[in-house]
């Protein structure tokens, strides 16, 4: 059964994700582009280091070529946001990624102007897909694909990195020229990394992990606080004036301070944003989902700039790009930008992060404590994750969202919403949420307090409330 979740299609390889499960997924979108009657389609494929990733890559080729849609095929990892760019010109990018899942996970993404397809969309990929006897879905072997030029091999990412280049001050980063430490968390940021750094003259820096471990280390390719411990140690001991970490597809960020400290988007969208506007002079405002930091509300009220509050999902953010004049967006660990691509890219904002430090010519704690300061708003935010069985999936559903229970807490919940799970608003602009997740069998919970004790403490009330301990 294919089904699209918060981030396209993904499943356990071996079980629901196969050969036959892509080819059907595949064969859908052919399917669509015959019926919009698309002139001269294209579609763009690349995929990551997961286990047979490019197997199943060509697989999907197989099944366009055979359709008579030409393949721009990526024969080397290619970071998503590279191939959601191409869409922008093409008809469909498709990215074989399960992003920051577990190692035996694998899955397509699917993307239409650049940014992930809709729950519209998707929901038609999955009407043809379930419904095709798979015997009947053709294909072109292939290197027969290649032979009749349906499928074009590349390695060519220079459009892509041009966008990004276009956005950076050359001048000011070698001026200040911080000492960097990547951590590419065995993805496929590396190549990409190296081709921008060295178009910008830019040399001060190393890249771990850039190694294919298609199991990563036994962890999850997602860079958590609990996965860069590592990169976080050879920042402060090796004197780094910043680390960049990125997941196994390349599209999420976090930052490591030169001290040792770790911040997500969360932090990451309120300083970029504002620098966007007041150094750059973007305006239109920002988009987000619901379990994000307080921090880009107050930041954006302070520079009157309008603020979209999104679903979970990027594709979500995506729709506010093509319905507001909101100019970039972000999740807990991505950030967009609108004239760049409707998806998160870790690559891009990698380097504007680089580029404020240059401006300010400070650290990126110092920068972001001023912003807190301005604001009187101390603030952690920690999400987890706890895998369930479908029987506890019912449970809290009926829990949480049937019956609507709220936790006993000594804090005030001065208002609750029901847009995307339930969030809890607290006083001065704190708050809980528990939520499904879209694309795997896990709850997840979210709180921002004022410190980590506060946090931690708001966690452990919520885990006894739904009655989960396991994270993973």
């Amino acid at each position: 059964m294919i089904k699209f979740g918060t981030s396209g299609f993904r499943a356990i390889i071996g079980e629901n994700f196969t050969k036959e499960s892509v080819q059907r997924v595949a064969y859908a979108v052919s399917i669509l582009i015959k019926k919009e009657k698309v002139e001269t389609p294209v579609v763009d494929i690349g995929f990551d280091n997961r286990f047979m990733a490019e197997i199943y890559a060509k697989w999907v080729a197989e099944v366009l070529a055979y359709n008579k849609i030409k393949v721009n095929f990526f024969s080397l990892s290619t970071p998503t946001p590279t191939i959601a760019y191409m869409s922008k010109k093409h008809t469909f990018g498709i990215v074989l990624t399960a992003s920051h899942n577990p190692f035996y996970y694998n899955g397509m993404k699917v993307i239409k102007e650049s940014g992930e397809v809709n729950d519209k969309y998707a929901s038609k990929i999955e009407k043809i897909a379930n419904s095709i006897v798979y015997e009947k879905i053709k294909t072109l072997s292939f290197d027969d694909g290649v032979k009749q030029g349906l499928i074009k091999l590349t390695t060519n990412t220079n459009a892509y990195q041009k966008s990004i280049l276009s956005y950076l001050d050359k001048e000011k980063l070698l001026t200040y020229n911080p000492r960097v430490l990547f951590n590419a968390m065995h993805g496929n940021s590396s190549r990409v990394v190296r081709e921008i750094c060295k178009k910008l003259g830019f040399t001060n820096y190393e890249i771990m992990k850039e190694n294919i471990d298609p199991y990563f280390e036994g962890g999850l390719p997602a860079p958590y606080l609990k996965n860069v411990v590592d990169q976080k140690e050879k920042v402060v001991n090796e004197h780094f004036d910043i680390g960049l970490a990125f997941d196994g597809d390349s599209d999420r960020l976090t930052i490591i301070d030169k001290n040792g400290e770790i911040y997500d988007c969360n932090y990451v969208l309120p300083v970029v944003f504002d620098y966007f506007v007041k150094v750059k002079g973007y305006k239109g405002g920002v988009a987000h989902n619901g379990a994000f930091s307080s921090l880009i509300s107050l930041v954006a009220k302070d520079l009157n700039e309008k603020e979209v509050i999104t679903k979970v999902g990027f594709k979500n953010v995506a729709e506010a790009f093509k319905t507001t004049t909101a100019f970039m967006g972000g999740e807990t660990n991505g950030i967009a930008l609108k004239e760049h691509i409707y998806g998160k890219d870790g690559i891009m904002a990698g380097f504007f992060v680089l580029e404020i430090l240059c401006h300010y010519q400070k650290s990126f704690k110092e920068i972001l404590e001023e912003t807190t300061r301005k604001f009187n708003f101390p603030s952690c935010v920690i999400e987890f994750a706890y895998p369930i069985t479908m029987e506890k999936k019912a449970e809290i559903n009926e829990q949480v969202f049937v019956k609507k229970e709220l936790p006993s807490l000594k804090e005030k919940i001065v208002s609750t919403s029901y847009f995307d799970g339930l969030k809890m608003n607290f006083e001065n602009n704190y708050w809980a949420a528990i939520r499904f997740s879209g694309n795997e069998n896990v709850v997840r919970i979210f709180t921002e307090m004022k410190d980590l004790e506060s946090s931690n403490k708001m966690v452990a009330k919520l885990e006894k409330f739904i009655g989960v301990k396991v994270r993973q």
